[in-house]
């Protein structure tokens, strides 16, 4: 059974009437029909009466203040009265959200809802769209409902100056406010984080600074040595194509990503295990909160080509450097001491590294010798006392 999104945005705009006569929206939604507004209803500045219902609202904020008194709340609805007569497009933004979902990310507990993070979503998520769409005049009032199964907040914007004649807004803007609702009430940044740590700061940098036909790598990895030698000798000859993503590395991706997976379980079998575990949670959060599994796959897919473009590239680029003449690499390396001592205490590492391997293995080995030499003296100590 699927589950129900953690936050749905539903957008809509209306036009002003084409008449210069009379410059009134129509309603901004077909159930304000009270009473007391009935008789204005086609003004737009009416609906703040809606929005700040008590019986259904905590009250309007803006993008500077979470309450607004009398003078400042008339002011507003002038703002939107005068953007209303000058010919402004209405935008109207709802943001719902799953009652359960906010309860898993901490804004709700039992009956308190945490207002301010909710204000803040609202506040990330509608300057982005007003950046995104280069809306330079715009102002926009919300407030948080409480009159349904689903809390949700209502957001209505205007152009006080210069408004555009069209009210459709990129596909894209609207999903990028609801990533940031979502990013600024889950607080995931550290879970994401992790995730290219591993890639960018652990395995590349570990691979960057090991040569990969090094003689550690021979005595102790040569498969991850052979596989290095058949990408290069199937590599094209216009070298501008050593890049993962170009063209001519089409054919030979598939190897490249299988190094990878061999780089990966010779050097950081256990760290890529957690890796795909973190991954694995945070593809599950996002299906969670987007209610989309293919929006979820394509974040999987995005991490994952990360990983193996990264590493492609680092060793596309070790290839093209050890590829260079003689001559040039000489010249590189004279010209660069700090390089120089760099590469020397790398080889010294490497070579120590490998000393260590080598040794610790002999080091059994003679130890067992020992061992079995002890136990032998032992018999045969036992064999003379009878």
């Amino acid at each position: 059974m699927t589950r129900v999104p953690g936050v749905i945005i539903k957008s809509k705009f209306k036009l002003p009437q084409a008449t210069r006569r009379s410059r009134r929206f129509t309603t901004y939604l077909s159930y304000i029909d009270r009473p007391e507004t009935k008789a204005r209803s086609q003004q737009f500045e009416n609906y703040h009466d809606y929005m700040e219902d008590e019986l259904k609202s905590s009250g309007l904020f803006t993008a500077t203040q979470d309450r607004l008194n009398a003078t400042e709340r008339e002011q507003l609805r002038d703002i939107f009265r005068r953007a209303q007569e000058n010919g402004s497009i209405l935008w109207q933004d709802v943001i719902s959200f799953d009652e359960t979902w906010l309860q898993e990310v901490g804004v709700k507990e039992n009956r308190y809802v945490d207002e301010q993070r909710l204000m803040q979503a609202t506040r990330n998520a509608t300057n982005l769209m007003i950046e995104k769409e280069q809306m330079l005049h715009a102002t926009w009032t919300a407030a948080i409902h409480y009159n349904t199964d689903n809390i949700h907040v209502h957001v209505a914007t205007v152009e006080t100056i210069h408004p555009r004649e069209r009210g459709k807004r990129k596909p894209k803007t609207i999903e990028k406010m609801k990533a940031q609702v979502v990013h600024t009430l889950a607080g995931r940044t550290r879970e994401q984080e992790k995730l290219n740590t591993f890639i960018r700061e652990e395995v590349l940098a570990h691979k960057r600074n090991r040569s990969t036909t090094s003689a550690s790598n021979r005595i102790l990895h040569p498969e991850l040595v052979r596989q290095y030698k058949t990408i290069q000798k199937q590599l094209p000859d216009d070298k501008r194509q050593w890049y993962y993503n170009m063209n001519g590395m089409h054919e030979l991706r598939p190897s490249l990503n299988q190094f990878t997976d061999t780089y990966l379980a010779t050097y950081f079998e256990k760290e890529h295990s957690e890796f795909k575990q973190q991954l694995n949670t945070e593809v599950a959060f996002y299906e969670r909160s987007y209610g989309s599994a293919s929006q979820a796959s394509a974040y999987r897919k995005t991490k994952e080509h990360d990983l193996y473009t990264r590493m492609g590239n680092a060793v596309l680029s070790e290839m093209r450097e050890s590829s260079k003449p003689p001559q040039k690499l000489a010249k590189k390396a004279a010209s660069s001491p700090k390089q120089r001592i760099r590469s020397a205490f790398r080889r010294e590492r490497i070579m120590q590294e490998t000393l260590y391997r080598i040794g610790r293995h002999m080091n059994d080995e003679w130890d067992h010798i020992k061992n079995q030499r002890a136990f032998e003296q032992l018999e045969q100590e036992v064999q003379y006392e009878r």
